[in-house]
């Protein structure tokens, strides 16, 4: 199985087996796959094919509620909201200040660009 795309994190399948850690797919949409890019902050090319993402640096309120399953009384699956993005125990940037403790300009500018990107990617088809 695979290991976390985000540089620093420590998760891999076999280490975390049991203990309720999750390993997302990156997101189809090219724009949203830009953003979760960006977040595992690597030097080199990701592989997003391969790539995955632990539960980890997500957000509860990430995730919709899997009622189909739960009606059925099934084991409910993590479903992402459309705009979900990791955003917890990220990396630190280059000069060692962490991405929540920036400018609160920087942060509205990465806000705004992240939801022109989210705004351009078509929305899931529902089933």
């Amino acid at each position: 199985m695979s290991a976390c795309a985000i540089a620093t994190c420590p998760n891999y399948h076999r280490k975390t087996r049991g203990k309720g850690v999750i390993y997302h797919m990156f997101p189809i949409c090219p724009n949203r796959n830009k953003i979760w890019i960006l977040k595992c902050k690597w030097q080199d090319h990701i592989n997003v094919k391969y790539a995955r993402i632990c539960s980890d640096h997500f957000r509860p309120s990430d995730c919709m509620d899997d009622m189909k399953n739960r009606l059925l009384g099934l084991n409910q699956k993590k479903i992402f909201k459309p705009d979900a993005v990791p955003s917890v125990n990220l990396p630190l940037q280059d000069n060692g200040e962490d991405i929540s403790s920036r400018s609160e300009r920087k942060r509205n500018r990465s806000t705004l660009q992240e939801a022109k990107i989210r705004l351009k990617c078509p929305s899931p088809k529902k089933a």
